[in-house]
C-alpha cells in the first residue's frame, strides 16, 4: 500500500507544475525511498547481514554514478541543440 501511495504521489507531483529542479529532487528522492522499501522487502536485504546490504547499496551507487557521469554530458548537449 505504501509503494501505491508514493507512486500516486509521484505521478501527482507532475501535475502540480513544481519548479524543475524542485520535481527532479522530489522524484529523486522518492524513489531512493521506493528503491529501498523493494529492497528490504522483495530482496529480503531486511534480514540479511549488514555486510551485504552496504555491498548491494554500494554497487547501486557507484553504478548511479558512472550513469550520471555518461548522461550529464550528453543531456547537456542535446538541451543545447534544442534550445537554438
Amino acid at each position: 500500500i505504501a509503494l501505491l501511495v508514493i507512486t500516486v504521489l509521484m505521478l501527482g507531483a507532475a501535475a502540480l507544475h513544481l519548479p524543475r529542479w524542485m520535481l527532479v529532487v522530489f522524484l529523486v528522492s522518492f524513489m531512493f525511498i521506493k528503491a529501498g522499501m523493494i529492497a528490504g522487502n522483495f530482496m529480503h536485504l531486511k534480514y540479511e547481514h549488514r555486510d551485504l546490504v552496504i555491498t548491494v547499496v554500494v554497487g547501486i551507487l557507484v553504478t548511479s554514478g558512472i550513469l550520471l557521469a555518461y548522461v550529464t554530458p550528453e543531456s547537456a548537449s542535446v538541451f543545447q541543440k534544442t534550445v537554438r
